[in-house]
C-alpha cells in the first residue's frame, strides 16, 4: 500500500553540522535560554482558562444534522491551506456539502502573529454572510495581499461587502476575543500544523489527495448508518 504524504505548514528549525569552539558553546547556551524563555511563554498561553467554544457560532455550510461534521483549522499564509481550499475542497463541496453529507465548520485559527488579522477580516466578512467567498480571495491572493487595514478593506469591496462596515469590524477588534479563544484551544487541542482537520472525531491532517479525505468521509458515514 503506498503511503500518502501529509502536506502541512508547521514552525521549523534548521539544524547544522560544525566544529564545536568556545564562541559557539556561549552562543548555544545564549540561544539555549532564549529558547526555554519562549516554551515557558507558549506553556503559560496554553494553559490560561479558556471559555468554552461553541462550534456553532463559527462559519459553515451544509446542514446542522448533517451525518458527518468536518472541522478544519487553517492559517491564511500557508500554501498548503491554499491548495486545499482551491483544488479540494470543491470536490468536497461538491460531493458531500451540497448533498448534505457532511457539514463543514471553519474553526478561526492563526499559526503566526502577524496572520491573525487576515482571520478576523474573514470573520469581519461573515457578518455580512460572506465569510466563504472573502476566505477563497484571501488564498486566491495569499503572495499579493498585504496586512493593512486599506489593503483588506480594498479585497472586501472587491466582492461587494460595505467597505465602511467592513473597516469598522476590523479596526474594532470585533471578533478578537472571539479568535484568541478559538486558537487558544486548538493549541490545547495540540493544533500544531496546518491544514490540520476534525472529521467528526478523527484527526486528519495536511493536504491529502481528494480520494483520502473521501475514504474518511465515507467510513464515518457508514458508521452513521
Amino acid at each position: 500500500m503506498n503511503k500518502t504524504r501529509k502536506r502541512t505548514a508547521t514552525i521549523t528549525q534548521p539544524t547544522s553540522k560544525s566544529a564545536v569552539s568556545p564562541l559557539m558553546i556561549g552562543m548555544v547556551a545564549a540561544i539555549a535560554i532564549l529558547v526555554v524563555g519562549g516554551l515557558i511563554v507558549l506553556g503559560n498561553f496554553n494553559n490560561r482558562p479558556t471559555r468554552a467554544v461553541d462550534l456553532n457560532q463559527f462559519p459553515a455550510m451544509g446542514p446542522a444534522n448533517a451525518p458527518v461534521t468536518m472541522v478544519e483549522y487553517s492559517d491564511y499564509r500557508c500554501p498548503h491551506c491554499r491548495d486545499f481550499k482551491i483544488e479540494t475542497f470543491p470536490k468536497i463541496e461538491e460531493e458531500y456539502i451540497n448533498t448534505g453529507k457532511v457539514r463543514f465548520v471553519v474553526s478561526p485559527f492563526h499559526l503566526w502573529p502577524e496572520t491573525a488579522v487576515l482571520t478576523e477580516a474573514a470573520l469581519c466578512a461573515a457578518d455580512q454572510n460572506k465569510f466563504f467567498k472573502y476566505s477563497y480571495k484571501l488564498f486566491e491572493n495569499q503572495e499579493t495581499i498585504g496586512l493593512s487595514q486599506s489593503s483588506l478593506s480594498d479585497l472586501a469591496a472587491s466582492i461587494d461587502l460595505s467597505r465602511e462596515t467592513f473597516a469598522q469590524c476590523l479596526s474594532n477588534g470585533t471578533h478578537r476575543a472571539t479568535l484568541e479563544d478559538a486558537t487558544r484551544t486548538a493549541l490545547n487541542r495540540g493544533i500544531s500544523s496546518t491544514p490540520t482537520f476534525f472529521i467528526n472525531n478523527q484527526r486528519f491532517e495536511g493536504n491529502q489527495p481528494y480520494e483520502e479525505f473521501k475514504r474518511m468521509i465515507d467510513q464515518e458515514l457508514a458508521k452513521a448508518q
